[in-house]
């Protein structure tokens, strides 16, 4: 068996799938699509997690999910410039709880909380 991920997909609840898609397409610069999966919406993180290359992820309301702060914190990659990111967050209508942190080598991140009431990380991996 290969694993080219430990983990390979993640799904972060909302409660208003539309202000969702708005927020984090707001903060990520575009890189987020709507979708639908059986019979639900949900919105899509662009990436390749399709051909292994990345992990993939969605943002979907369901019953049994509620947003929260409490618990692990997903990190999403930037696709640019963290500091656009973060600077977007507010006008989004979300909240930065963590600024910028230099990761050394490993780049740089920052914590969040998003239009839902999610702690979501933001991670640029390129200095």
């Amino acid at each position: 068996m290969s694993w080219n991920h430990s983990i390979n997909w993640f799904e972060i609840p909302a409660l208003n799938l539309e202000r969702a898609f708005n927020f984090y397409n707001i903060v990520l610069g575009g890189h987020v699509r709507k979708g639908t999966f059986g019979n639900g919406d949900l919105v899509l993180f662009d990436v390749p997690f399709s051909t292994g290359e990345a992990v993939g992820g969605a943002i979907v309301v369901r019953p049994d999910l509620k947003p929260t702060t409490e618990g692990p914190v997903i990190y999403i990659n930037t696709f640019d410039n963290i500091d656009e990111c973060i600077n977007r967050v507010s006008v989004a209508g979300g909240k930065v709880i963590v600024d910028k942190i230099d990761l050394g080598k490993f780049g740089y991140s920052a914590i969040i909380i998003d239009s839902e009431g999610n702690k979501i990380g933001l991670h640029q991996n390129t200095k």
